[in-house]
C-alpha cells in the first residue's frame, strides 16, 4: 500500500497504472520531437512563434504529394523559390501573379506522362488534361495538310498514351534520264564466233522526266511518272560480230610456223611471244587497247599491217597477225614486245 499527499492510501494497482501512463507520456513527447525534426523545421523556425512561421511558408501539393515552400510575393514567386519550374502542361490552383496569403495552399499538377512520336523521333513528355489536340498545341506541333495523327486529334489523353504524328509530303521532281540505244550487227568472217568489235559507238536517248514523289517521315515510298519530254533521240551502235569457227591451239601453232617461214623469222621466238602475249588466243583483248594473237596496239597494227601486205585485215585474224608479227621480227622490231 502507498500513501498519497492527502494521506489517502493508494492501492498497488493504481500505482502501477500511474507509472505506465507516465512512461507513455514521455514516449509520446519523444516521438513528437522526432517527427518535428524529420519535417525539416530549422532551428530558426522552431524558435519563432507559430503565427510567424505560418507567415513564412505556404503548403504546396505536387501531384498529391504535400510539402512546404517559402512564401514569396506571388504564386509564381513561391514556386520559383521552391525550385519548381512550371511546364506547359502543368496546372496550378491559382494564377501565377496571384498574391500568396498566410497559410495558403498551392496545388501543382504536373500533367499526364505520355510519349509523343513526331516524324519517327520519340519524346517523353507530359500532356495537359484534355485531348490529343491540346497536347499538340502545348508542344507547339503544327500538322501539314497530309500529316496524320494517331489517336485522332479529338481523342482524350491519359497517362501512358502514345501519340504518333506521321509526316507525309508530296513534291514534283524533274530528273534527266537516259534510255537504251539500238545495236546493229555486221557479220565478220575474219572474227571468231563470240567476238564483237564496236565500229561506231551508240548514244543513249536523253529525256526530262517529271515525277510526283511521296515521302513518309522523310523516306520516299512512292514515285509516279507525270510527264516525260525527249531531249535527244538514241544513236544506233554498229558492231562487227565474228562468225568464224575458233582455231584450235594446234592450228594456231601451225599458222605461226607458216608465217615465220614465209617472212624469214624465227618460229620458236614467234611461238614464245604469242604464248606469252595471248596464250594462243587470237581474240584476246587487253584493257590497254592491245588486241589479237600478238597483242598489237591499234597504231602499230595500222602502220605495219599495210607494210607487210595485209592492209585492211583484222587484228583478230590469226594468219594476218602472225604474218605481220613475223614480218616485223624479221626486220629487227621484236624489241617492241615485252615478251621475248
Amino acid at each position: 500500500m502507498g500513501v498519497g499527499r492527502d494521506g489517502l492510501t493508494l492501492h498497488p494497482f493504481a500505482l502501477a497504472e500511474a507509472r505506465r501512463l507516465g512512461r507513455l507520456a514521455v514516449l509520446t513527447c519523444l516521438v513528437a520531437l522526432g517527427t518535428w525534426s524529420l519535417m525539416g523545421i530549422d532551428r530558426v523556425s522552431a524558435s519563432l512563434p507559430a503565427a510567424q512561421t505560418a507567415r513564412r511558408s505556404v503548403t504546396v501539393s505536387i501531384d498529391g504529394l504535400v510539402g512546404a515552400a517559402p512564401s514569396a510575393g506571388t504564386v509564381a514567386d513561391s514556386l520559383r523559390a521552391a525550385g519548381l519550374a512550371r511546364g506547359g502542361a502543368d496546372r496550378v490552383s491559382a494564377a501565377g501573379n496571384a498574391p500568396v496569403l498566410a497559410g495558403a495552399r498551392i496545388a501543382l499538377d504536373r500533367g499526364l506522362p505520355v510519349t509523343l512520336i513526331d516524324g519517327g523521333e520519340a519524346l517523353a513528355t507530359r500532356a495537359p488534361y484534355g485531348t490529343v489536340a491540346d497536347l499538340l498545341e502545348a508542344e507547339r506541333i503544327t500538322l501539314g495538310p497530309l500529316d496524320q495523327v494517331e489517336p485522332a486529334a479529338g481523342a482524350p489523353v491519359s497517362a501512358g498514351t502514345v501519340v504518333r504524328v506521321t509526316r507525309i509530303a508530296e513534291r514534283e521532281e524533274t530528273v534527266r534520264e537516259t534510255g537504251p540505244f539500238p545495236v546493229r550487227y555486221i557479220a565478220d568472217p575474219n572474227l571468231d564466233r563470240g567476238v564483237q568489235i564496236v565500229v561506231s559507238p551508240g548514244q543513249p536517248a536523253i529525256s526530262a522526266s517529271t515525277y510526283r514523289v511521296r515521302t513518309v517521315d522523310g523516306r520516299e515510298v512512292e514515285r509516279v511518272l507525270l510527264a516525260s519530254v525527249e531531249i535527244s533521240g538514241p544513236v544506233e551502235e554498229v558492231r562487227r560480230s565474228g562468225v568464224r569457227a575458233p582455231a584450235a591451239a594446234g592450228d594456231i601453232e601451225a599458222t605461226i610456223r607458216d608465217a615465220a617461214a614465209r617472212q624469214g623469222a624465227d618460229p620458236d621466238q614467234l611461238l614464245r611471244v604469242a604464248w606469252c602475249e595471248s596464250r594462243y588466243n587470237p581474240n584476246a583483248v587487253n584493257p590497254s587497247g592491245a588486241s589479237g594473237l600478238f597483242q598489237f596496239m591499234p597504231a602499230t597494227w595500222a602502220a605495219n599491217s599495210v607494210r607487210a601486205g595485209f592492209a585492211g585485215a583484222s587484228v583478230f585474224d590469226p594468219a594476218a597477225a602472225a604474218n605481220v608479227a613475223a614480218w616485223m621480227f624479221a626486220r629487227g622490231s621484236a624489241g617492241q614486245w615485252t615478251c621475248r
